[in-house]
């Protein structure tokens, strides 16, 4: 027979296993459970490649930015003022350059373009360049004219001359290493020092006193190179007569030949002087 029921009785305690049961989740909730994990997983990826990607990005952008420096044009230059360059260049370029037997070959002077006078050094006004119609090639009234103020002087002597800078042999050799003396003072010249377009080298006069011509170089004559190392123009480390190779010596015919010239100073109406250089062709 059934146990009696009676109303408000108190329920039954449970027992010990029921009490110890814990609360397992149904599949519902294991499902929600398990999206929400696989949602933040994904989320914590695409975090990590988004940083990462930044991190990628700005290594990439750094190392970019590191270009390669161009070589410098000269392992030496000159410092300090107008003046204090254009005597540094006089004084050094020279001392490399040696004769047959090892000795120096020239000394340089440099000033600004001007006439020694009674009165003082009179500045040139301007350089009138005539030009080579012995091809016919020009006009004879194409003359170019430039601005003496603008121009630097550099004077080669002799460096055991003891009278007027005079070379006592000048033998082909030699003129072709002056002739590269006379270019790597005009490239040093115009590379470093500001306000200077045009640079007019006088080279040694014979023993007998007679020119043995000017070098006229103006910047836009040398463009190029002053664009690229002097080394790769004139690599002979020690210039000595007879130590230039064929190429070497081919580069400075082609930029110093046809702008050596015979040079004469005239003066002009109003007591200014000008400097009239012409191609030896024409001077005849």
């Amino acid at each position: 027979m059934a146990d009696d029921v009676t109303p408000g009785a108190a329920p039954a305690q449970p027992g010990p296993a029921q009490r110890e049961l814990p609360l397992v989740p149904d599949r519902r909730e294991r499902a929600r459970r398990s999206s929400y994990r696989f949602r933040f997983g994904l989320i914590y990826v695409m975090l990590a490649a988004v940083v990462g990607a930044g991190v990628g990005s700005f290594i990439v952008l750094a190392g970019g930015s590191d270009e390669p420096e161009a070589p410098a044009w000269s392992a030496w230059q000159p410092t300090g003022s107008k003046l204090a360059k254009v005597r540094q260049i006089a004084d050094r370029i020279p001392k490399s350059y040696r004769a047959e037997n090892g000795s120096q070959l020239t000394v340089s002077l440099v000033s600004s373009l001007a006439v020694p006078t009674a009165q003082g050094d009179v500045p040139v006004r301007a350089v009138f360049v005539r030009p080579d119609t012995s091809k016919g090639l020009a006009e004879e009234d194409d003359i170019a004219r430039y601005d003496g103020g603008q121009v630097v002087s550099f004077g080669l002597c002799g460096a055991t001359s003891k009278e007027q800078c005079e070379l006592a042999s000048l033998s082909a050799e030699r003129f072709t290493l002056l002739r590269r003396q006379a270019l790597e003072l005009s490239l040093y010249t115009l590379k470093y020092v500001d306000d200077v377009e045009s640079v007019v080298v006088f080279m040694p006069p014979t023993p007998k006193g007679e020119s043995n011509g000017t070098v006229f170089l103006r910047r836009s004559d040398v463009a190029d190179e002053l664009d690229r190392p002097i080394n790769s123009l004139l690599p002979t480390g020690k210039p000595q007569v007879g130590a230039l190779n064929s190429l070497e010596e081919g580069q400075i015919l082609r930029l110093t030949q046809p702008r050596t010239y015979a040079a004469q100073v005239q003066p002009s109406p109003d007591g200014s002087y000008i400097l009239v250089l012409t191609p030896p062709g024409e001077a005849a």
